[in-house]
């Protein structure tokens, strides 16, 4: 590629990546701050039982929310395919933000009873169904505007905004934690960060409006072919691209809501390290996470996605038990297993959208990509909080979440070992 082209590609993908991370970072700042506030969140709407058994009711709350998104892939996969990339992502941005700022508003089991677990439930039912979408449709978009021999480096900054938007909240949350104390915290305080989400969609909006599709999408709908109905193309002739990404995704959905949504409560709860250090750790740690994930998607394009990919899942089996026996000894072993952990998983996890991307061609691109990566997170990622939590309860074992790391990495391991890369299915 000539340097005029690599000038003018760069211009064209700065204002992509500025978008998507605008759109993305939205979404994920809500998870972020439901992880850090999980166990409050518990005290408040599930009131009942131990803390175990609250903080299981927080986190289910907060699986509902995944279980929705095959739902909202479907929505917005065929929105996506069909009427534009970009008119799928404004519309998934304001059904994450509306939800978000509702949390600010909503009344506890104080005021309502059972009926606040019920309402908050809905709430992440509804951003479940956006998230269907917006992450997904945020990999395609980056993917489809970018050259072959960079889709790595380039759609790794889809898991960035992912990340980044997480971190936003992991810093906001620490803030809060640090600025309040802890009855002002569970009396209001926790309120104001779901609150401010809503300023982000505006924000958003503005910057993707100043953009076109993808000019390979545009071109595939162009093109004519026969009409069949998208599921039924999907299902009929690229169910094997479905399969190989669910088999390859299982260690993104299981790994990136241990890391991100359990570790803080597992610090702070199981490891006694308090809220405050808590959180403190784990911003610190998610902002090298979203640096690790730019070095992976950059490296895929030198040495080979599929190899590095398989390189690094395996790495994370063998190491993650001894990683988490470190974690007890205290905060600042902890922090440094922490990393290990994340810059393993981000070596995996960087080349990850190029990957899944690839295997699927662009008409059935976004629903493909859409459902099969949501089917994941909701089999494999919605309950692993959840699974986590109840398994230290049942063997009393705090070291135990790491056999749910050696499972979903092995299995992802021989999802790679099968697909061929730079092959669609």
């Amino acid at each position: 590629m000539s340097k005029a082209k690599i000038d003018t590609e760069f211009q064209t993908m700065k204002k992509v990546i500025l978008s998507c991370i605008a759109g993305s970072s939205l979404e994920w700042y809500d998870f972020a701050l439901y992880g850090y506030f999980a166990a409050l969140l518990g005290r408040l709407f599930f009131p009942f039982g131990d803390e175990f058994q609250q903080l299981i009711a927080s986190f289910g709350a907060f699986a509902s929310g995944l279980i929705a998104r095959p739902v909202g892939a479907v929505m917005f996969g065929y929105i996506g395919d069909i009427l534009g990339r970009k008119k799928a992502l404004i519309i998934s941005i304001y059904m994450m933000a509306i939800p978000t700022a509702a949390m600010a508003l909503l009344p506890t089991y104080e005021y309502l009873g059972v009926w606040s677990g019920v309402l908050l439930t809905l709430i992440r039912i509804i951003q479940g169904l956006a998230l269907g979408g917006g992450f997904t449709g945020t990999m395609v978009f980056i993917y489809e505007h970018s050259s072959k021999e960079r889709r790595g480096t380039y759609s790794s900054w889809a898991p960035f905004s992912l990340v980044f938007g997480f971190v936003l909240g992991a810093v906001i949350a620490t803030v809060a934690s640090f600025a309040l104390d802890n009855d002002t915290l569970e009396s209001w305080g926790w309120r104001v960060p779901f609150g401010i989400s809503f300023v982000g969609a505006f924000i958003a909006k503005y910057v993707q409006k100043r953009l076109s599709d993808p000019k390979e999408f545009l071109d595939a709908k162009k093109q004519k072919t026969e009409k069949e109905p998208l599921l039924r193309s999907l299902f009929s002739r690229h169910w094997r691209a479905l399969i190989l990404v669910v088999a390859i995704d299982v260690l993104t959905a299981c790994g990136y809501f241990l890391l991100s949504v359990f570790i803080p409560t597992y610090f702070d709860k199981m490891l006694d390290f308090g809220m405050q250090t808590s959180f403190l750790i784990t911003s610190i740690n998610m902002v090298l996470f979203s640096l690790s994930i730019l070095l992976g998607g950059w490296l895929s394009d030198r040495f080979g996605k599929r190899k590095q990919m398989i390189t690094a899942s395996v790495l994370l089996a063998v190491l993650v038990y001894p990683l988490f026996l470190v974690m007890k000894i205290g905060p600042v072993s902890a922090m440094l297993s922490h990393f290990g952990l994340i810059f393993l998983f981000s070596i995996y996890y960087g080349p990850i959208p190029a990957a899944i991307c690839s295997v699927f061609p662009v008409k059935t691109r976004l629903i493909g990509v859409s459902i099969a990566h949501n089917f994941a997170m909701a089999a494999f990622g919605a309950y692993a909080p959840t699974m986590a939590t109840y398994l230290i309860k049942w063997s009393g074992n705090i070291s135990i979440p790491a056999a749910l790391f050696v499972i979903s990495a092995l299995l992802t391991v021989a999802g790679l070992y099968v697909w061929e890369e730079g092959k669609s299915y």
